[in-house]
C-alpha cells in the first residue's frame, strides 16, 4: 500500500511537471506574437506582445477583429510608448484562403502618404503573426487599392515591407533648393531654400513641401494651396512623376493665371534639379483632371522661361 501511494505521489508529481511546461510552452507562444504600431514622429514601427486576453479567443475571425479594433484605435499597453498617427479609417474586414481582406473609407485618400504607408505596414506585419494568415489585400470601399500610376497594389506581405525603419535614410545632408514662387506682377521669382535631406539626387518631395511651406520673402506670394498633400514623388530616366492632391475647384485660385503658375512654379522647381527634364502630374492618381483649357494633366510637362520674371532671367 505503501509503495503504491508514493507512485501515485509520483504520478501526479509528474502530471504537474507536464502541465506546467505545457502552460510554459503557450506563454512563450504568446509572447512570440506581436502587435506593430507605427511611430509618426520616428517613422518606425514599435512592438509589444500580444495580451493574455487574446490567448482566450478561439474564432479566427474574432482575433482578426481584436487585432485590427487594437490597431484602429491605438490601443497599446502602458508598456509602449510612441507617437499614434490618425485613426485607422476602417469600414469592414474579412478572411479568405489565408489573407485578410481590409476595406478602408474615403477618409484613407485624406492620409498623407507616410500615414498611409506606416497604417498599412503596421496592419500586414501584426495580422501576419497569426499563423492562418500570410498577407493583406486593401480596398478604398470597394476599389483595390492601386499606386499612384495606377498600378494594382495586390496581396502585401511582411517581405514587402521594411519593418524597422519605414524611412531608413534621415535627413541630414545640408542642401540648396531652388524654388519659385509669384511676384506681384504675377511672374515666378526664384527663392534658395535651405534644407537637409538623405539623398541629395532624390529631393523631389522636398522641393513640393517647400512650395507647401511657402516663400520666405515678403514680397512673394504662395503658388499652390497650403492644403496641398504630396501622395507620391520620383524620378525615373530624367521623367519626374508627381501625384499631388488639392482641389482644382479652390478659391485659391482666382483665375486661371493663378492656376497656370502653380504647375509652372512645380515645374520649373522641379527641372531646377539637373536629374529632372520633365515633369508628369497626377491628382489623386488621376490625370484626366479638369483645370485649365490651356493646361491638360495628361500632357508631360517641360521647363517654361515665359512664366520667370525678367528680372530673374537677367540676374
Amino acid at each position: 500500500m505503501k509503495r503504491r501511494g508514493i507512485c501515485t505521489i509520483l504520478f501526479f508529481m509528474l502530471l504537474l511537471i507536464v502541465f506546467a511546461g505545457c502552460e510554459t510552452m503557450d506563454n512563450k507562444l504568446i509572447s512570440n506574437k506581436k502587435l506593430y504600431f507605427f511611430d509618426t514622429t520616428r517613422n518606425i514601427l514599435v512592438s509589444e506582445a500580444l495580451p493574455e486576453e487574446f490567448t482566450k479567443l478561439q474564432d479566427n475571425q474574432e482575433k482578426v477583429k481584436y487585432i485590427i479594433t487594437r490597431l484602429k484605435d491605438n490601443k497599446s499597453s502602458v508598456t509602449t510608448t510612441f507617437q499614434a498617427g490618425p485613426e485607422m479609417p476602417i469600414e469592414s474586414q474579412g478572411i479568405k484562403d489565408r489573407v485578410v481582406t481590409i476595406h478602408f473609407s474615403e477618409a484613407y485618400n485624406d492620409l498623407t502618404a507616410v500615414e498611409k504607408i506606416g497604417m498599412r505596414a503596421s496592419l500586414v506585419y501584426s495580422l501576419a503573426e497569426l499563423d492562418f494568415i500570410d498577407g493583406v489585400n486593401f480596398y478604398i470601399e470597394e476599389t483595390p487599392l492601386t499606386t499612384a500610376t495606377g498600378r494594382l497594389v495586390g496581396t502585401v506581405y511582411p517581405s514587402n515591407i521594411n519593418k524597422d525603419i519605414l524611412d531608413p535614410n534621415p535627413a541630414t545632408i545640408p542642401y540648396t533648393l531652388s524654388v519659385y514662387f509669384a511676384n506681384e506682377e504675377g511672374k515666378l521669382v526664384k527663392e534658395e531654400h535651405s534644407v537637409r535631406v538623405s539623398n541629395p539626387n532624390a529631393v523631389e518631395k522636398t522641393i513640393l513641401e517647400e512650395l507647401i511651406k511657402g516663400p520666405n520673402s515678403d514680397t512673394l506670394s504662395r503658388t499652390v494651396p497650403s492644403d496641398m498633400k504630396v501622395n507620391d514623388a520620383r524620378t525615373t530616366n530624367g521623367v519626374c512623376q508627381i501625384d499631388i492632391s488639392f482641389d482644382p475647384k479652390s478659391k485659391f485660385f482666382e483665375n486661371d493665371r493663378d492656376k497656370e503658375l502653380m504647375v509652372y512654379s512645380i515645374v520649373n522647381s522641379l527641372t531646377s534639379e539637373p536629374q529632372i527634364k520633365k515633369v508628369v502630374i497626377f491628382v489623386d492618381g488621376k490625370s484626366d483632371v479638369e483645370f485649365t483649357s490651356d493646361i491638360d494633366f495628361t500632357d508631360t510637362f517641360e521647363r517654361s522661361e515665359n512664366y520667370i520674371s525678367e528680372e530673374e532671367m537677367h540676374s
